[in-house]
C-alpha cells in the first residue's frame, strides 16, 4: 500500500461516459487511469459505463472494479430536438439510475455528459460527485467556431446554448472536481459556497522516462484524425515550420486524407500512421523537440502531460498549455518559433538537471496514486 493510501476500504460507484478501455484518447485516458488508481488505493469500485461505437464490453475493466455494468447509449432523432443536452440526454439510462438506487454507496460522474441523473430526487440522499473534463458549453462552441458543414455548426451550436444553461445543474453535487487551474477557477466563480477541488489530470505516466542527450528531429504526436490536431500540424507546416529543414515527425491515429495529401510536398516531413503504444514512446523519448501545440483551449492536452513525462525540450503554446501548471517545463511558445530558435533548441543537451526540475513539478501534481488518495478522502472522510 502507498504512503498515499487511505486508512479503510470504501466502495464507489463511478459514472464513465464510454467504456475507459482501451484508454487511447484523452477521455478515456483519465477516466481508466483514475479508477486504476483508485483501485490501487483500495477503493471498491461499481462501474457504470455505455457502449456505442467501438467502445464495447472490455474484461480487462473487472481487474479493476467490483462489478461493471453496461448501458446501451440510445440516440435518436428526437434527442437532438430535447432541451437537454444531446450529450447528457443519450446516456439518461433507466437501467442506470436503477442500479445507483440499489446500494448506499457514494456516485462520481465522470464528465458532464454522465450526469443526467444528478439532480434526480431521488438521489437526493447520496453524495455525488462531478469529475469535469471541460467547461463543456466553452468547449462546444469553439467546436461550433470550427466545423465546416452546415449540419455540425447547427448542431455544435445548439450544444453549446443547452449546455451552457445545463452547466447550471452542477449545483446538486456535493463535490466538483476540476482537472485544469482555468476550470477551477471558472466554477469557484459560479458557486461560491460550493466544495471545489483541483485534482489534475489522470495518465499512464508511473514516473519520468525522459533522456538526457540530443535527438535529431522535431515531434508532434497525438490524434490525426481530430479536426483540432491535424489543422493544428497544418498550421505549423505553414507558419513556424516553414523554413525549418530539420527533420519532423508526425505520429498519430487515423490520419485525416487530406493531411496525407497535404504532406506529400513536404520531404521533410515523416508520418508514423497509428504507432503502437511503444514506437510512439519511442519517438518521444528520441526526440529532440516534442512539439505540444493546440489550436483548441479547452480541458489539459495529454500529448503535453506524455511529452514532459517522456520527452525533451518541449516547445507549446497557450491553449496546449493553459490551466496545467506546467509553465515551467515549456521551454519556448509557438509565437516565438523561428528557424534560429529551432536551431538554438536542436543543438542544446537535454541534461540531468532539467530532468530534476521537471520531477518535482509532476511529483507535485501529477502522481496519481496522490491525486487519487486526495479524490477518496474528500469523498469518504467529510
Amino acid at each position: 500500500m502507498s504512503q498515499y493510501s487511505i486508512p479503510n476500504t470504501q466502495y464507489l460507484n463511478i459514472v464513465c461516459l464510454d467504456v475507459p478501455y482501451p484508454a487511447d484518447y484523452g477521455g478515456a485516458m483519465e477516466e481508466f487511469y483514475k479508477l486504476k488508481a483508485l483501485y490501487q488505493q483500495g477503493v471498491k469500485i461499481y462501474l457504470h459505463c455505455f457502449v456505442y461505437g467501438d467502445r464495447r464490453e472490455q474484461k480487462e475493466l473487472e481487474k479493476y472494479c467490483e462489478k461493471v455494468f453496461y448501458y446501451e447509449r440510445k440516440r435518436s432523432v428526437q434527442d437532438v430536438f430535447s432541451s437537454t443536452p444531446f450529450i447528457v440526454k443519450t446516456r439518461m439510462n433507466e437501467e442506470l439510475l436503477k442500479n445507483l438506487l440499489s446500494n448506499d454507496y457514494p456516485v462520481l460522474f465522470d464528465a458532464t455528459h454522465s450526469t443526467g441523473f444528478l439532480s434526480h430526487p431521488d438521489l437526493k440522499n447520496k453524495k455525488k460527485i462531478v469529475r469535469l473534463h471541460n467547461i463543456e458549453w466553452i468547449y462546444y462552441n469553439i467546436l461550433f467556431h470550427s466545423a465546416y458543414s452546415l449540419k455540425e455548426k447547427m448542431f455544435y451550436f445548439s450544444e453549446y446554448k443547452k449546455l451552457k444553461k445545463y452547466d447550471a445543474h452542477l449545483k446538486d453535487a456535493d463535490v466538483l472536481l476540476c482537472l485544469s487551474e482555468t476550470d477551477y477557477d471558472y466554477y469557484k466563480e459560479k458557486f461560491p459556497g460550493k466544495k471545489i477541488e483541483l485534482m489534475h489530470v489522470f495518465h499512464e505516466n508511473q514516473a519520468m522516462t525522459s533522456v538526457p542527450g540530443k535527438g535529431n528531429y522535431l515531434l508532434y504526436h497525438g490524434n490525426l484524425s481530430v479536426l483540432d490536431n491535424y489543422m493544428a500540424v497544418i498550421d505549423l507546416l505553414n507558419k513556424e515550420l516553414k523554413d525549418c529543414n530539420q527533420l519532423i515527425i508526425l505520429a498519430g491515429k487515423d490520419p485525416d486524407p487530406g493531411l496525407v495529401e497535404y504532406l506529400k510536398n513536404k520531404p521533410n516531413v515523416q508520418l508514423f500512421r497509428n504507432p503502437s503504444n511503444e514506437h510512439l514512446n519511442e519517438l518521444v523519448q528520441n526526440a529532440q523537440i516534442c512539439l505540444a501545440i493546440a489550436n483548441n483551449p479547452s480541458g489539459i492536452k495529454l500529448k503535453l502531460i506524455n511529452s514532459v513525462y517522456k520527452g525533451r525540450f518541449i516547445f507549446s503554446n497557450e491553449a496546449a498549455f493553459s490551466g496545467s501548471g506546467l509553465e515551467d517545463c515549456v521551454v519556448n511558445i509557438s509565437e516565438n518559433f523561428s528557424p534560429a530558435v529551432i536551431e538554438e533548441y536542436m543543438q542544446k543537451e537535454f541534461t540531468k538537471e532539467e530532468m530534476e526540475k521537471r520531477k518535482s513539478i509532476l511529483s507535485d501534481k501529477y502522481d496519481n496514486l496522490k491525486n487519487a488518495a486526495a479524490i477518496a478522502n474528500s469523498i469518504f472522510n467529510d
